[in-house]
């Protein structure tokens, strides 16, 4: 379960932050929460294959406290991101 734990955490801060950002942007809730878990999770292998990790160690394992900071963060911002870019596509729709 260990091994799951960072995409989960990941998921997460994505699903929290990303419909956030997609409603200032006049997006919706939905595309938001979708958006966040698809980014989030897709920050987490992107930086995870650029071997970069801002916060914490890597050798420490996933449950040490900064690297669940880490992982949330990740999420959070690939989430965000994904969901700024679903918040101006259906914006500019309607």
């Amino acid at each position: 379960m260990e091994q799951y734990l960072p995409l989960i955490l990941s998921a997460v801060g994505g699903t929290v932050l990303g419909p956030i950002i997609s409603k200032l942007t006049g997006g919706s809730g939905t595309g938001g929460i979708l958006g966040g878990i698809i980014g989030g999770i897709a920050a987490h292998y992107g930086l995870d294959a650029a071997n970069v990790q801002v916060l914490g160690n890597a050798a420490a394992g996933a449950t040490a406290p900064m690297n669940i900071v880490n992982s949330l963060l990740e999420g959070g911002v690939g989430g965000g991101v994904l969901g700024l870019i679903a918040g101006m596509l259906v914006r500019s729709r309607g």
